[in-house]
């Protein structure tokens, strides 16, 4: 009873505010990992799913990232552009999706998800974890 006090007293209502918007943020991000249909892989396991011959690997990167290299045997769709072209991937086959980093592969996973793509990956850390590991780039 006192700790309910203590956190509705009028000096200390915006930390509880502040606690409760922390605790509602932590549950959500919770949740939402829990119910994305898409897996977030590193690397190796990258690597491992490359030796199926069923994979599309896409990448959403803009054009001129492109210039600094890309994983061999992609598909280059750049994000603003997947959506329209959604109908040109084989909703059937395994896709792994990469970017820079792996945020703007992350949304895209989950849009192919939303569009009865079944098998779904993200690279993890994207094209900085794949440099990182001394992986092939095409140029």
């Amino acid at each position: 009873m006192e700790v309910l006090e203590f956190l509705l007293d009028d000096e200390q209502i915006l930390t509880t505010v502040t606690l409760v918007i922390l605790i509602m943020l932590l549950i959500g991000n919770v949740v939402a990992d829990k119910l994305k249909k898409y897996e977030d892989i590193d690397v190796d396991a990258a690597v491992t799913l490359m030796d199926e011959k069923d994979l599309i690997i896409l990448d959403v990167r803009e054009k001129k990232e492109r210039s600094a290299g890309y994983i061999a045997n992609d598909i280059h769709i750049p994000i603003s552009q997947v959506k329209s072209k959604l109908n040109t991937l084989d909703n059937k086959k395994k896709v792994l999706v990469y970017c820079h980093s792996g945020s703007r592969a992350a949304h895209i996973a989950g849009l192919l998800t939303r569009n009865e793509f079944e098998h779904v990956y993200n690279l993890k850390g994207g094209m900085n974890a794949w440099k990182k590991a001394n992986q092939p780039i095409k140029s």
